[in-house]
């Protein structure tokens, strides 16, 4: 079934369950191929318009749509509701889990980018600020910067900084990503690093995110905080 996402289908294991009837006569396999069209039919609309990104909101709002009970047509009174699995096949998942992959390297550069952006605002809110940049770029041989801004021009690039608005609601990942990165910084030694990211992996791995344990384990083994094996400190 199509999801949100070009390309990206849902599977779904449909479990039909009779409410009422069926009465008089009817032919069995013409019935049974009403009944799973219209719950088909019902599923795929519940999910078209989901993330698979987000598998169990979509399994939600599947699992809604079909435990209703409808009536599947005049002539039988049959009345049907449902129970379903929503699973994602193994190239879907796949291709998921590469959306989340670039979704969040991209937010964790732009908030980079951001942050970046502030502190030179921030620097730059000031003359001498702004004539310390002047002299940093002035040094690099292909700027050709000869005549330093005068102490008016200074004054100005400063004002305009300093009155420019800031955007103070950052995302909530971005707030926590400054938190994280100021915490590890006040940890010189690499065994104490190498314990906080074991319990960061620990945690991962008991909200059942394993993918997202292995990964710290990686970036901690590549930067040399990885574990030493058995008597290591």
């Amino acid at each position: 079934m199509s999801s949100l996402r070009p390309g990206i289908r849902f599977t779904t294991t449909i479990t039909a369950f009779p409410e009422a009837g069926p009465s008089g006569a009817y032919d069995p396999d013409a019935l049974a191929d009403q009944v799973r069209l219209a719950l088909r039919a019902a599923a795929a609309d519940a999910v078209r318009h989901m993330d698979p990104r987000d598998l169990p909101a979509a399994q939600d709002a599947c699992a809604r749509s079909l435990r209703r009970s409808r009536r599947i047509d005049t002539e039988s009174g049959l009345e049907v509701r449902a129970e379903c699995r929503l699973t994602l096949a193994s190239d879907d998942d796949e291709a998921v889990r590469a959306l989340l992959e670039a979704s969040r390297k991209q937010g964790i550069q732009e908030a980079l980018t951001r942050q970046r952006n502030r502190a030179l605002v921030r620097e730059l809110a000031h003359p001498a600020g702004v004539f310390a940049w002047w002299l940093q770029q002035a040094a690099q041989p292909a700027a050709g910067l000869k005549d330093p801004p005068s102490d008016e021009v200074l004054r100005q690039i400063a004002d305009r900084l300093r009155n420019y608005p800031l955007d103070d609601e950052e995302p909530f990942e971005a707030q926590l990503l400054e938190v994280l990165r100021d915490f590890l910084t006040t940890f010189s030694r690499n065994e104490q690093k190498r314990m906080l990211l074991s319990l960061l992996a620990d945690g991962m791995r008991a909200a059942r995110q394993p993918e997202h344990a292995v990964a710290i384990e990686v970036i901690a083994a590549r930067n040399g905080t990885g574990s030493r094996g058995p008597g290591s400190p």
